[in-house]
């Protein structure tokens, strides 16, 4: 594809490779090359197809546009579409008014600036840039540090996006979530892309970071990326300044990109004076002298009603008839508790069609035990889709962003307690628990005394002491029991005319915590009790878990004994892009530590590695406990076997919530 970039002038930032690359999940990006003289683009926004202006030389582009076209009309049976043509392709073409409409894209022009006014910051109406500049060359003298940043720098960029994604909360954009996509993916690739990196270090820690490309037809620097911590005064015009001093110190132009239409970013570009801009261009083929893609002036930018989207507090609600009509076996009673108290602090992921919620999914937070972690882990809950809107790949769609959210968030894993296996198998859930069934024993309940857990703050307490103690003793994998827990479980059992009480023996010790549901015929939603209090049965409910961020969940495991082990591993994850790749796992007695694979060097340098190469779902299925390396890997020699034994997995898990 490079050699098709730089062959004609061309100012927008479309001009470099990167910034396909960068979007290419976004957009769907397909490609083809025509006759050796052209690549033709193929894009999809919103179930609609359409292409961007050929890349190639001028005297090609004629022959070029021509090709496209026709595939357009012949084969997928649409007419053409081009989205963010740039103006010199534009002029070129000069395409006739009868048989295409063309219109400028406002909001899609690129800033273009002077290379030397940047740099140097000099004059009236830079003042303001260079004071906040200066601010913090005097605030953070002698503790800060410009790096020309590459491949070797990616754990340090990486959690720095992590940093900075969580700084700009549930309220941004959702085409965020791609650019942290794509960044993950350059910085992935990056050895293999002519890019340019650099950050600035306060205190040794990175605080912001830029990556650019160079258009040597235009002798201009294209910006695709720059981020910094915006609680670091002068942070961000430091590393605009520096950036361009150290990696493009000659450059006469800059491309800062666009604004996507929002008034913040325009403000932000336009008070760095630019001096032009890369104007961008829609063109539609006319079919008699009619548009016929009335959504073709709409696909410009990247924020659409159509996308999954996090809903905010005040519109939760507006769920509840998806709810009604895909679980209708949930009384009002139940759905009033669950609206006024769970929907506090979860996030409601939906898919939208005409305004109307047609797709949903609930994460419900949780805080959970690993060993000797505790970690932020979503529950997966009334995943669900209007029955008319079935098999069209909405559920795929919100689910499958909700695992890369929670991917970008740092969360390790993520459950759900399926309504069928065959649903959640090919989003890579594996299952990990199956509830047993415990009972109270006969003769050890009529030695027992019922009591209520009541409100106060010693009921509560004394409850989650016991739930916490007895689910560290059976399981190593379980959620948090605080007094809060207790008030929100009273509440849930009483939406379903339950409620919970302690077990009490003749000497007024607790001996167990029961909760029970139902007005006359009473059923047990969850029993903890002493040893020789209970007996236990095979159960048939079970969870299913999926890795979101391995790079966090392998910190929870550690060896057996003394001593230390490194792994090379090779992970496959086609869902989620920022798991996969190739690591070196080190573990000892006290914990793991992971880190990007570099080169054979690193491997040559370990005095004793073993290399395995394993999906996702095989990582959960192994670590979680719930099957062994021979079921997994029948081939795996005998002493790579016995290495692997050594580490601790995952000895008990018990997670029966309910929402």
């Amino acid at each position: 594809m490079l050699p098709y970039y730089n062959m004609r002038k061309n100012n927008t930032c479309d001009s470099v490779f990167l910034e396909s690359f960068i979007w290419k999940e976004f957009y769907n990006v397909r490609y083809a090359i025509w006759e050796e003289k052209a690549l033709l683009w193929l894009m999809e926004y919103n179930g609609k197809c359409f292409s961007a202006m050929p890349l190639c030389k001028e005297e090609d582009l004629p022959g070029a546009f021509q090709a496209i076209q026709k595939y357009f009309n012949e084969e997928l049976g649409y007419p053409l579409v081009i989205n963010l043509a740039d103006e010199y392709a534009v002029k070129y073409l000069d395409l006739p008014k009868d048989k295409y409409f063309v219109k400028e894209q406002e909001d899609s022009r690129d800033y273009l600036y002077l290379g030397e006014s940047l740099r140097k910051l000099s004059g009236k109406k830079l003042h303001k840039k260079k004071n906040r500049l200066n601010l913090f060359l005097r605030q953070y003298e002698g503790r800060f540090e410009y790096r020309t940043l590459g491949c070797d720098d990616k754990d340090d960029m990486w959690k720095f996006l992590d940093r900075w994604r969580i700084q700009k909360g549930e309220d941004q954009e959702e085409h965020l979530d791609y650019e942290v996509r794509g960044i993950h993916d350059i910085l992935r690739n990056c050895c293999e892309l002519n890019i340019h990196m650099g950050g600035i270090y306060v205190d040794g820690r990175l605080e912001a970071f830029s990556v650019g490309s160079y258009n040597k037809i235009e002798d201009m620097a294209v910006i695709h990326i720059e981020k910094a911590n915006p609680e670091i005064p002068g942070l961000y015009q430091a590393i605009n300044q520096m950036f361009l001093l150290h990696e493009f110190p000659d450059v006469q132009w800059v491309n800062r990109e666009d604004d996507m239409g929002l008034e913040g970013l325009r403000k932000a570009k336009m008070s760095y004076n630019p001096a032009d801009f890369a104007r961008k261009y829609l063109v539609e083929q006319l079919l008699d002298g009619q548009k016929s893609y009335k959504w073709a002036e709409e696909i410009e930018n990247t924020a659409s009603e159509n996308l999954p989207e996090y809903l905010p507090q005040e519109e939760k609600k507006e769920t509840i008839p998806l709810w009604k009509a895909c679980f209708p076996e949930d009384t009002d009673r139940y759905l009033d508790y669950y609206y006024q108290e769970k929907t506090k602090d979860n996030r409601i992921l939906v898919k939208k069609e005409d305004g109307k919620i047609i797709s949903m999914l609930h994460r419900n937070p949780y805080k959970v035990h690993v060993g000797e972690k505790l970690w932020d882990v979503d529950y997966i809950v009334a995943v669900a889709t209007k029955e008319s809107r079935r098999g069209k790949g909405y559920m795929r769609e919100v689910l499958t962003k909700a695992l890369r959210d929670m991917n970008l968030e740092g969360r390790p894993f993520t459950f759900l307690m399926p309504a069928a296996e065959a649903i959640y198998r090919p989003f890579d859930f594996r299952f990990i628990w199956k509830k047993p069934l415990l009972s109270l024993k006969k003769e050890a309940g009529e030695e027992i005394e019922i009591i209520p857990v009541s409100e106060s703050e010693e009921d509560c307490k004394r409850a989650a002491e016991f739930m916490e103690k007895w689910l560290a003793e059976h399981s190593q994998v379980y959620t948090c029991r605080d007094e809060a827990y207790v008030r929100r479980i009273r509440k849930e059992l009483g939406s379903e005319d339950g409620e919970l009480y302690f077990l009490r023996g003749n000497q007024g010790e607790d001996l167990g915590l029961q909760g029970l549901t139902g007005k006359e015929k009473k059923d047990q939603a969850f029993l903890y009790a002493k040893e020789g209090c209970y007996e236990e049965r095979e159960g048939k409910t079970g969870i299913m878990a999926r890795i979101t961020a391995l790079r966090v969940f392998l910190t929870a495991f550690s060896l057996k004994i003394s001593g230390n082990l490194i792994l090379d591993l090779e992970v496959e994850d086609k869902l989620i892009p920022e798991n996969e790749g190739r690591y070196l796992w080190i573990l000892d007695e006290q914990g793991s530590s992971l880190e990007i694979f570099q080169d054979q060097q690193e491997l040559q340098a370990a005095q004793r590695t073993w290399t395995l190469k394993a999906d996702i779902t095989e990582i959960a299925s192994w670590l979680f406990g719930h099957e062994n390396l021979k079921d997994l890997w029948p081939d795996m020699p005998e002493e790579m076997k016995n290495e692997l034994e050594k580490i601790r997995t995952v000895q008990g898990i018990w997670l029966d919530e309910i929402v």
